[in-house]
């Protein structure tokens, strides 16, 4: 006999498969349409412009009538199968034109272009889809699933890919196959979703979105964090950047550290997600999960300070806890506050929140490009050898940007001081 619980459990699974092998699949389709357009023909000013614009303008321009399209559907699924088969489409025809002879480079960006853009928005659809499957009371432990699961589905797709021997059309192939397993596999899912609501006009239901989000003072603090968030992300990785720099010095200076320095890198960019997850899961009922989004920020994010010992004897080792830490955090902060989101918001506008967020903080990081340069001023400033006193500045006013992005977390947490995650049965 098959219960509720089991039922849920395996659309889930289902569904989180399919999701991770879509991220896999958009995250290897621009080095194999790269591969594939040949040199003489592919202008790479053009692909940098136009991969900028589809992964940065298209979450802008389109996040929140995108929105609207996923509220609209009976079926959210549906969306997610278009996209993946669009996607599906899009690599298999240069697929079909690199078997015909007829492969060529403007062909393989115009795709490149539409995949960028796919990869930007289907997330949207992803998140307003997740409540209905696994209900609203184990969104944290879905979500840090679903953030690590790719990572995991790396290493099986790359192996497969490292035994190609570079063959730019069997990487062509294995794409395609990839996101036409995610086609069918979201094709699989069917979780009961309540009836879409009338239809009152495009600007009507774009503005609809737009006001819950704005009048919701929890949701409202969620999105003044991810856009500060967002605006201030350049300038940490600016700063991050400048002591990766005195690690990469020390190392060069002597042969000996240059594999403390690959092992100081590595360490947190593969380490730090599963960690995160893990942590939002154990956490998170103990806490809630706003309670837990603004007590990592304030733990973690201190710990950048670190990076300033980078250029010092010990280097390696404070530039990886440095890094470490705070990237865990963020991480933490990522699924709490996802969770709570789609917790707070009603089914019929979740594909509204999502589109809406999605294009504030692409509008934010746009702008945050030019908030590095503060970063890199103040090192040049210091000298070019990179001491602690150097690189304190630049990572004292990264430290300072990435708390002040938790203040409307702190001033709402009076507001969502219940675990709505725990309570709320969806």
């Amino acid at each position: 006999m098959t219960t509720p619980g089991s039922l849920r459990s395996r659309r889930f699974l289902i569904f989180s498969l399919a999701a991770a092998t879509l991220t896999i699949a958009f995250m290897f389709a621009k080095p194999a349409l790269l591969l594939d357009g040949p040199q003489s023909a592919m202008d790479f000013r053009n692909v940098v412009v136009l991969d900028w614009a589809a992964e940065n303008l298209v979450p802008v321009l389109l996040g929140l009538p995108l929105g609207v399209l996923i509220d609209r559907v009976r079926r959210r699924r549906s969306v997610l199968v278009v996209m993946a088969l669009l996607g599906m489409v899009a690599v298999a025809s240069v697929t079909v034109a690199d078997g015909l002879g007829a492969a060529g480079g403007p062909h393989a960006l115009a795709v490149m272009t539409v995949m960028a853009a796919l990869a930007a928005v289907t997330p949207v659809g992803q998140d307003a889809y997740l409540p209905s499957i696994v209900g609203r009371g184990r969104l944290v432990p879905a979500n840090a699933l679903l953030s690590v699961l790719p990572q995991a589905l790396l290493l099986g797709l790359a192996a497969i890919l490292s035994l190609l021997d570079g063959s730019e059309f069997a990487f062509l192939v294995v794409v395609s196959v990839a996101m036409a397993g995610a086609t069918l596999l979201f094709r699989g899912v069917d979780a009961t979703e309540a009836p879409p609501p009338p239809r009152a006009g495009l600007w009507r239901e774009m503005a609809e979105g737009i006001r819950f989000t704005a009048k919701q003072p929890v949701l409202r603090a969620i999105t003044l964090y991810l856009v500060v968030s967002a605006l201030f992300a350049e300038l940490v990785d600016e700063a991050t950047d400048e002591a990766r720099n005195a690690v990469m010095d020390a190392a060069e200076r002597d042969a000996s550290l240059s594999e403390f320095y690959w092992w100081s890198v590595t360490v947190p960019l593969y380490s730090a997600p599963l960690l995160g997850a893990l942590l939002s899961v154990l956490l998170h009922r103990r806490l809630g999960a706003f309670r837990l989004a603004w007590w990592a920020v304030l733990v973690s994010q201190p710990f950048i300070l670190l990076l300033a010992l980078s250029g010092t004897d010990w280097g390696q080792l404070w530039y990886t806890i440095g890094e470490f830490v705070p990237l865990t955090g963020t991480i933490v902060v990522a699924i709490a506050l996802l969770s709570h989101r789609q917790a707070i918001t009603p089914e019929r506008l979740l594909g509204r929140v999502g589109g809406l967020l999605l294009g504030l903080t692409g509008l934010a990081d746009i702008l945050g490009n030019l908030l590095g340069a503060p970063v890199h001023w103040l090192a040049e400033f210091g000298g070019s050898t990179p001491t602690p006193l150097v690189l304190l500045p630049g990572l004292a006013l990264a430290t300072f940007a990435t708390l002040a992005a938790a203040v409307p977390l702190l001033r709402a947490r009076h507001l969502a001081a219940d675990p709505v995650l725990e309570t709320t049965t969806g």
